[in-house]
Parts: structure tokens; sequence; C-alpha cells
């Protein structure tokens, strides 16, 4: 075909393999492909397109303008938070709560850089995201250009791969197997890193014809895919499993990101045993379900540290033994035999050495154990841990005054446990991890291994968007809100229905409560509150004024400090599920959470409450 051949319209274009592709700017197509020829930022939006993406979160700037440009075209909706952190946290919230893979955008250098905390996140939470990044053009790459930083140097650590583009033609593989690696076997975060001058160019083969790239791109598997049990292994837990007296299941993210919730379920069911979760496994039971003992850990349940601690066999579920459940790891379930099962082969005997180790895909494992283990009889022990459970629960810090855990408890109620709840980092995600009733899955996201402050308000942004039937309440506190309340411009700009309760005790709570415990009550710089102590007129000496930020945002708001009051604000908050709305709670100041495992601890040291 010479240049005077006419091609087929840009619609109609039939993706094939390319084995010579380099990159060209315009001038240099060959002029009868100029009309359908295709730059690498569309290349690019086509290739989103075609693993199913919708929605992206990012923020523009110069190395990525061009991607951008295009989004629109390519039937891309972007969410422009105010802050690149705000992005990434926002496509976790949105692939924690759908299960699908999240994607954001952000320009090089600082931009770039701003995905750091987001993407160790969502390493630490196995939460699969797909960050892109433009850089400077490939000839500045190394040279100090400006806003120029190695991020896929900088990221490799924190990502399942850190990818960078060296050709426009590479581009549709580079995307496949990113998504593909995000979502496969332990979900996780993949970095792809594209130069400006990649974008913009068009690929051509060497007589300079434009040779648009298969679209999806056909890849090889990324990752061995992991199976079920061994037979000789599934044997050994069917014996294990029959032989114990006091069983307990310990499960945590692996069963969400698996989507076993159910077989997990009827596996408790069939056995009659009890059941534990981690943070990240809320909502895998739902909190009515009897035969569960609530989250363990260091401010888990008495019931359920006690059970995991005393139990003849743990059944480990997607867990991974990390220092916020285990305490002192020795003395951790230092007598009963453990069976871990995961999907990552590096988690098993990682942290706590084990009696059985299996590397297995959840799906195919749990069906087995479901099609070979046989009822117990526990009924004993399950009485045993009832009545651990009545005589020891979790602290309501009943005053009279607004308590963070009656406020969380009102709100559960009033909504029956169904929110999709998404939570800052402090006291009140420990609030909210013991007193939000959670009823379905996929319903409490929590930054949970890399504990990120200001997580709260862009995940339940991300989480609206991906689900936006559900009521979706922020959970947050006055610190952590602070770091990320910028966001609330987001929601008035796409009119994104998020409810955000904040509960404001003038501190940093959990900071203050280990001073308080450990550093003799030197509270340094934890005091959130105004230290100026300028009043006005009528000032409530409380600070920041939240309800006048959100107003500048145009968001309706009202601050409560009034117990009788709670509920007609709650109610006010939750009557149009579609606005945003901030309600500022003003609680007891210097409540503590318990109950309280101290760190480096053990069962036998759990703190129940202020008279320890």
């Amino acid at each position: 075909m010479d240049e005077k051949t006419p091609r087929p319209p840009a619609d109609n274009i039939t993706y094939a393999d390319v084995t010579t592709v380099s990159g060209a700017p315009l001038s240099e197509i060959a002029e009868c492909d100029r009309d359908i020829a295709r730059r690498g930022a569309e290349i690019l939006a086509a290739a989103l397109r075609a693993e199913g993406v919708d929605q992206v979160f990012g923020y523009p700037g110069g190395a990525n303008l061009e991607i951008f440009d295009v989004l629109a075209a390519a039937g891309l909706h972007c969410y422009r938070t105010e802050h690149e952190q705000g992005a990434i946290h926002a496509a976790q919230g949105y692939a924690r709560a759908t299960g699908q893979i999240g994607v954001c955008l952000a320009t090089s250098g600082p931009g770039a850089c701003n995905l750091v905390t987001g993407l160790a996140d969502a390493h630490s939470d196995s939460t699969p995201i797909v960050a892109i990044t433009g850089n400077v053009p490939s000839h500045l790459l190394g040279k100090n250009a400006f806003q120029e930083a190695d991020i896929v140097g900088i990221t490799a650590p924190i990502t399942k791969a850190s990818l960078l583009v060296k050709q426009v033609g590479d581009i549709p593989r580079t995307v496949r197997h990113a998504f593909a690696l995000a979502g496969s076997n332990r979900p996780g975060p993949v970095l792809i890193d594209i130069p400006k001058d990649i974008q913009q160019h068009y690929p051509r083969d060497p007589d300079g014809r434009f040779t648009p790239p298969r679209l999806p791109a056909v890849i090889d598997a990324p990752e061995t895919a992991i199976a079920g049990i061994p037979e000789s292994q599934l044997k050994q837990c069917v014996r294990m499993i029959a032989e114990a007296r006091r069983p307990v299941i310990y499960a945590g993210g692996g069963v969400v990101a698996s989507g076993t919730e159910a077989l997990l379920v009827a596996l408790a069911e069939k056995l009659g045993c009890p059941v534990t979760t981690t943070i990240m496994g809320l909502g895998a039971v739902p909190a009515s379900h009897p035969l569960w003992l609530h989250v363990l850990g260091m401010h888990g349940s008495y019931s359920a540290n006690v059970a995991v601690n005393e139990a003849d066999l743990v059944i480990a579920l997607g867990v991974r033994f990390d220092d916020r459940v285990t305490g002192n790891v020795d003395a951790f379930i230092r007598d009963g035999q453990i069976i871990h099962i995961d999907i990552d082969r590096r988690e098993i005997n990682k942290n706590k050495v084990v009696t059985l180790g299996v590397t297995a895909d959840l799906n195919p494992a749990l069906t087995q154990l479901l099609d070979a283990v046989e009822p117990g009889d526990y009924a004993g022990w399950r009485a045993r841990l009832e009545t651990m459970k009545t005589e020891h629960p979790l602290d309501s810090g009943e005053s009279a005054e607004l308590t963070g855990p009656g406020v969380i408890a009102s709100l559960s109620a009033m909504t029956a446990g169904e929110a999709l709840v998404t939570v800052g980092v402090g006291q009140h995600q420990m609030w909210a991890m013991q007193h939000y009733a959670v009823a379905r899955r996929r319903s409490f996201l929590s930054s949970s291994g890399f504990g990120t402050m200001g997580y709260g308000l862009p995940a339940a942004i991300g989480a609206k968007v991906g689900c936006p039937e559900r009521l979706v309440v922020d959970i947050d506190g006055d610190g952590s809100l602070n770091m990320s309340i910028h966001e609330l411009s987001t929601c008035h700009r796409y009119n994104i229905g998020v409810k955000i309760v904040c509960i404001n005790n003038q501190w940093l709570g959990m900071v203050r409560q280990w001073q308080d415990m450990i550093y003799g009550g030197h509270r340094a710089e934890s005091s959130l509150g105004d230290p100026m102590a300028v009043k006005r007129a009528g000032d409530d000496d409380i600070y920041p004024d939240f309800v006048t930020i959100a107003a500048g945002y145009r968001i309706a708001a009202e601050r409560v400090r009034d117990s009788a009051a709670l509920n007609d604000a709650l109610n006010r908050m939750l009557a149009d599920p579609n606005e945003p709305y901030l309600l500022d709670v003003i609680v007891e100041r210097e409540q503590n959470v318990y109950p309280m495992i101290p760190a480096g601890g053990s069962y036998k040291d759990i703190i129940l409450d202020d008279g320890r």
C-alpha cells in the first residue's frame, strides 16, 4: 500500500501485533495516515478503555497534559482531586469498594512523589491500583530536569512492579501487563511511568506508516496462577480439624480480596467454629452472626484475643500475622497448632512459624475444605467464649458527654450497619472497628497496614464513585480529617454524596493516649486546639472550625455537642443520600480506646479500662 492509498477510518482500525515500532511526531507520519494516526496519549486512553476503565482520579500537570487532553474523548471520566495523594486514596477506595482495579494519574516530580504514600498503603493492604505518571521527555531522564524524579526507582520497593514505557508501541502491552499483575494472585499496586515525548509521538514503521498496536495487547500471564490445596496437605488439614477441640478461624483481608466471604461463613457454620477477623477482614462475617467473636489484636475484643491464644487449632486464612495482631509473636498462639493458608508463599512462616503452611488460592481452598470436613462438637468451647463476650464487652466509654464509641454506635444503629464506611487513622478508627456493626462485605475501608492519616475522606470519594447507590460515610477524626479536608472541594465539584462524621476531641487522640500511658503524660505537640487561644463573641473554643471550612467549600455542615441533639443531627445528615454533608461532633476530650494490648505484649497483658 503506497502513500496515496486511502486507509480505513479510525473507528475501523484493526489492531495487530507490531514488531518494529518507533515513535515520531505527526509530521513524520505518512500523509495518508495522518487522519487516523493516534499518538501515545490516545493509545493509552484506548488501552485503559480496553481494560474496562471508565473512571479515573488524578491531577494535571506539565508532564501529563497530553493524557488529560484525550480523556473525555475516550470516554474516561476524570475526578480531579485537590492533591495527588487524594487521587490515589480515592483510587484505593474505589478498588476496595468495587473489587475492581483503581486508576490514578499524576504529573512528574512532585506530583508523582505525592503518590508514594498511597502506593505504600496499597502495597501494605494488597489493594489493586494502577498509577500512571507522566515524566519529562526521554532525552531529559536522568538530567535533573525541571520536575524530574526517578519515580520508577523510588516506587520499586512499594509496588508489584514499576514500569517505564520506552516506546510508544509498548503502551498497550505495558497497560495490559500492569492490570493483569495488579489483579492477579495477591493484588497490589503497579506504576506506569510515561515520558512526555512517548505520550506525544505516533507509532510508525520504518516507512513512516502508522502502525496501531493491538488493543487489548496479548501478553503472557505475569504470574503463575495459584491453585487450591495439594491433596496431601488437604488430608492433613482435615485430620487436624477433626482432632481439634477448641478451634478458631482467624480471617483477614485475603478473604475479602478473594471474594470468599460466603465460603468462609459456610465453613464456619458447617464446623460450628467461632471466627475472628482482622480489621482488613471486617465484613467477611456479618457482625450479627453468632459465630463471630469480633476483631482481634491490639484493640480487639477480649473474647477474640483469648480465643485465638487458648485455641488448640487456629485456621488462619488470608492473614499476615502482623505485629498489631500478634503483639509478642513468641507468646502468640504459644500452645495451639496453626494452619496458615495464603496466596502469597512469602507470608508463610514470615512472622509466625506455623504447623502447616499452605500456599493456595482461597477460592478453591475453602471449597475443598467445605467439601471435606465434618461438623465438630464445640458447644462447650463456644459457650465459654460467649460468657467472655458477656463478661468483657467492648468498652463503650459511657459518659454524660458525647463519646466517640457512643456516636459511632448511634450511627450503626441508625444505618443498620448497612453503610459503606471509610475511616481515617487514630482513635476513631479503632472505635469504628469496635462499634460499627458491619453487615455487608467490602463495607469497611481502612488504612490498616500502613496507618495513613487523611485516608478516610478521599477513600470515601472513590468508594462513592464506584458504588453510587450505597450510603458512604467517612468516620473521621479531627486530626486525620484535617490532612485531607481540601477534598471537600472534590465532593462539591462532582456532587459526590459522601457523609463525614468527624469525631472531634481536639487532640491527636491516639498520640495523646500513648503519651499519657508510656511517656509520663508529656503531651508533646498532640493538642489540636487553638494555640493562640483567640476567642470571638460566641466562640465555643473549637479549632479549627470545620463547619466554616465546609461552608467555604459549599458543603452542608453542622456541629453538635449535645447528646440529646445527636440523632436529629444524624437524621439531617442522612436525609438526602446524594448530598455531601459534614457533621462535626464534639466528644469527650480525653477518652482512651480499650481494650488495649500494649505494643509487644500478649493477650495476658490486656488493659480493659482506665482502672487497668
